[in-house]
């Protein structure tokens, strides 16, 4: 079939992309912006959104066997497409843009649903999957990969009896230690084999079971393939005193790993080509659904004004008393790594020798984040996390040392309170339809007596009892 019959089933499905581009601009455009950085966890963004514009013009969705009655269907759509307009709305005031972005492929999807049908938009779904996967939502994925590569790579180097010191992501061998740190994740390897993964099952023309079992595959085999990359990696070091080139380039190593096992995976995919494609077009446009798209691009746009209409100056939050005394960074048993826009004071308390360090923040105009990114607090290389006793409290023990402290994070949003940043994410929300936009991280440290570190846990729970922050 040549170019222009595929590009007159494809236009519908383009100009629904279109219209959710020209209602969701601001998130779109944000979008757009982190694919052309190129960063890292984000290099496949760009080339699989192309791919989706491709995909749908050489391989546009096959004609719908769904019966629908197209008013009552269309009007179904065209509801869910306001619901999500305002769901998108909400969080594009508080600038929670993983979540807006993931609305996206869901606006879309409602937008197809009203100019096509429900036809039409199960249809769309497989490409929908593919699009979603240049979403920036990588970087949430780095900790857990983290995990799970320490715990894969630790007993595996444990079971080969290496002689080897290991501390959570810390492996010291006897000629310098290894850090299975955010560039170990193997996010790359996961991306990429997950991209390549939907690509195959479109042309394919894969149903569920086809689309499961090839994700499957796709994501077991890009989380093998950085463990064994790492594993490799330890073997060169210890065989090696830390003196290997392959050490040193552990990212073009781990891709030339990557190769050698998804190129023989492709190789050995299926193949199955279309026999045959209908000149026709069974995907029609109702044109009056228009209406739906106009009130959408009306109704978000003008909530997200009025709200943000709303906001007012905080005074910022302090410390007082008798038995506080402010004190330098320095002083600190746990130095934290807070990004330079947050005004920060330090304190200590000297009758229970708890330390509080304050930072704190004002949103100013709508593009800030009333919660700004917060990078990993504590230095990695210095410091690793021994345990968990408690919502919000951790106890930090310095690399190769016994000195161990206890940390406790609260977040204050607005008038809220939580002991977890992915809460006050959440409550950001609230906070902006109050009109309160202050952020403020309130971290308490006490330094270990003991090796259980339950008298400065306890320290601290006296504090956060009796003190009004």
């Amino acid at each position: 079939m040549t170019l222009a019959p595929r590009l007159s089933r494809a236009w519908p499905f383009l100009l629904a992309t279109f219209a959710s581009v020209v209602v969701f601009y601001p998130s779109w455009a944000r979008l757009g912006e982190i694919w052309l950085k190129w960063e890292q966890t984000m290099s496949h963004g760009l080339p699989t959104a192309i791919a989706y514009l491709a995909l749908l013009i050489v391989h546009p969705p096959l004609d719908s066997s769904w019966p629908e009655k197209r008013f009552c269907s269309r009007l179904v759509g065209g509801i869910l497409l306001i619901l999500i307009t305002f769901a998108w709305a909400a969080l594009e005031l508080v600038r929670i843009d993983t979540l807006a972005y993931l609305t996206l492929p869901v606006s879309l999807f409602a937008i197809t649903w009203t100019l096509l049908g429900l036809g039409g938009a199960l249809k769309l779904i497989p490409y929908l999957l593919l699009l979603s996967l240049s979403l920036p939502i990588w970087a949430d994925l780095i900790p857990i990969l983290v995990d799970v590569a320490t715990v894969v790579v630790g007993s595996a180097v444990s079971a080969m009896g290496i002689t080897a010191l290991i501390e959570g992501s810390n492996i010291t061998l006897a000629y310098g230690r290894l850090v299975i740190a955010d560039g170990c994740s193997g996010i790359g390897f996961l991306a990429i084999a997950m991209v390549l993964g939907a690509f195959t099952a479109i042309l394919n023309d894969y149903r569920w079971r086809g689309w499961a079992m090839i994700m499957s595959c796709s994501v077991v085999l890009a989380l093998v393939i950085n463990w064994v990359r790492i594993i490799a990696l330890v073997l060169i070091a210890d065989w090696t005193n830390m003196e290997s080139s392959l050490v040193r380039e552990h990212e073009l190593f781990g891709w030339i790993v990557f190769a050698a096992f998804i190129l023989p995976a492709l190789a050995l995919a299926p193949v199955r080509r279309r026999k045959t494609l209908q000149i026709g077009n069974d995907h029609v446009i109702s044109y009056p659904a228009f209406g739906f798209i106009f009130i959408a691009l009306v109704a978000g746009t003008g909530a997200v004004f009025m709200v943000q209409a709303r906001e007012i100056e905080e005074p910022p939050l302090s410390i007082t008393g008798a038995d506080f005394r402010e004190i330098s960074a320095p002083a600190l048993p746990l130095y934290l790594q807070v990004p330079d826009q947050l005004e920060q004071k330090f304190f200590m308390e000297e009758g229970t020798e708890v330390f509080v360090a304050l930072a704190q923040i004002q949103r100013h105009s709508a593009d800030e984040k009333i919660v700004p990114y917060l990078p990993p607090l504590v230095d990695r290389d210095m410091w690793f996390r021994e345990a968990t006793p408690a919502p919000g409290k951790e106890i930090w023990r310095r690399i190769s040392t016994p000195r161990r402290v206890v940390v406790s994070h609260i977040y204050a949003v607005g008038a809220f309170r939580t002991d977890t940043y992915v809460k006050a994410k959440l409550l950001q929300l609230p906070a902006i339809y109050s009109g309160r936009t202050r952020f403020a991280l309130i971290s308490l440290q006490a330094a270990c007596k003991t090796s259980t570190c339950e008298e400065a846990l306890d320290r601290i729970a006296a504090f956060e009892a009796e003190t009004d922050i």
